[in-house]
């Protein structure tokens, strides 16, 4: 025999005995592993496997242990550097690990499905996690990613549901796409200073979150970062980030507390969707775009804000105006629309669902009221419209 097709025997749950004939000059076994043996890489497994620590293993292969559900412990030896893709995808029975200082690199979809993986100790020399590296390990409670890793993949933890504590470490640069979403037990995430960015979906559907410490270098968050993030009280929006991503906050309704850095330029469609509890907003001066309904559904708000300096915005008795085009974008419970003719037209929504508002006065310099302006407004009793107004949206 002198060639093993790739996974030629991935997923064969049942195997509990490997062995090559002792003049096989391509292949040998040790511990119940099959290996090549020039390349020193594991290219199969089972659940009785020891991985020999003599170094004649360096490399787990591909889809070595890919489907070994009865495999419940392994030790992973010095000698190895570097783990293939799905090299334990669906061992779920495998409870704990620990990867040597040896190891460089988790590979995609490496620990995918290890539903009864409770313990991961990562090694000191890895630099970059996969792609769905550790997703649907549903048993895994906390994570420690070490000052060496620079990089976390695309969905390299979702669906981690009894996941409640991450640290991560001091070098990594970037959170992938969607790498913690539905993570639903974690409560507390701290971001450290190296990260640059935070990946779309990031966090999205972390219902448990109550808080988020965000690093200083953070210059993005992704789109859908932290939506649905229910149990999210408070967050403060560093100085350093630049743009906050369309729906990143939707449907936080827990949030009560909003803090925006002084270098955001723009904030996202939906940003804040539905962010039923937060009072207040002050929008400072370095911001010169806010997408479409950022602020929508936000029905406790009784108070909006725009800092002095800004050029593109203003705010005037809780309402927030774009100055230019002399367009009320937002309102409140609490507004008045200014009568000083600094408003001309009630955008689109931007009032609605203000259900504690009870009466409004539309002053003459309004021309124009957008679709959808005052719906859902349930507590309104009393509207006042004014002598300019042509056109009433749907």
């Amino acid at each position: 025999m002198t060639y093993i097709g790739h996974e030629a025997f991935s997923d064969c749950s049942g195997l509990t005995s490997i062995t090559v004939s002792s003049g096989n000059t391509v292949y040998h076994s040790a511990g119940n592993c099959l290996i090549k043996t020039e390349s020193k890489t594991l290219i199969s497994g089972c659940k009785n496997s020891v991985i020999p620590s003599d170094g004649s293993v360096t490399g787990i292969g591909e889809s070595a242990f890919y489907g070994c559900t009865g495999l419940t412990s392994v030790t992973i030896p010095d000698s190895v550097t570097s783990i293939g893709d799905y090299a334990f995808g669906y061992c779920t029975g495998l409870t704990s690990l620990t990867i040597p200082d040896s190891v460089t690199s988790i590979g995609d979809y490496e620990f995918c499905g290890c539903s009864g993986l409770t313990s991961v100790t990562i090694g000191n020399s890895v630099t970059s996690i996969g792609e769905y590296a550790f997703a649907w390990c549903e048993s895994l409670t906390s994570i420690t990613i070490p000052n060496s890793v620079t990089s976390i993949g695309d969905w390299a933890f979702p669906g981690c549901t009894g996941l409640i504590s991450v640290t991560i470490g001091n070098s990594v640069t970037g959170i992938g796409e969607s790498a913690f979403c539905g993570c639903s037990g974690l409560t507390s995430v701290t971001i450290g200073n190296s990260v640059k960015s935070i990946g779309n979906h990031a966090f999205e559907y972390c219902t448990g979150l109550t808080s988020v410490t965000i690093g200083n270098s953070v210059t993005s968050i992704g789109n859908y970062a932290f939506n649905h993030c229910k149990g999210l009280t408070s967050i403060t929006i560093g100085n350093s980030v630049t743009s906050i991503g369309y729906e990143a906050f939707y449907d936080c309704t827990g949030l009560t507390s909003l803090t925006i850095g002084n270098s955001v330029t723009s904030i996202g469609n939906y940003a804040f969707r539905y962010c039923k509890k937060l009072r207040s907003i002050t929008i400072p001066d370095s911001v010169t775009s806010i997408g479409y309904e950022a602020f929508d559904g936000c029905t406790g708000l009784t108070s909006i804000n725009v800092s002095s300096g800004n050029t593109v915005y203003h705010s005037t008795d809780n309402c927030l105006i774009e100055t230019e085009s002399k367009t009320l974008i937002l309102g409140c419970n609490n507004s008045v629309i200014p009568s000083d003719g600094s408003v001309t037209s009630i955008g689109n929504y931007a009032f609605r669902y203000c259900n504690k508002l009870t009466s409004i006065t539309i002053p003459d310099s309004v021309t124009s009221i957008g679709e959808d302006a005052f719906s859902s407004c349930s507590g309104l009793t009393s509207v006042t419209i004014g002598d300019s107004v042509t056109s009433i949206g749907e």
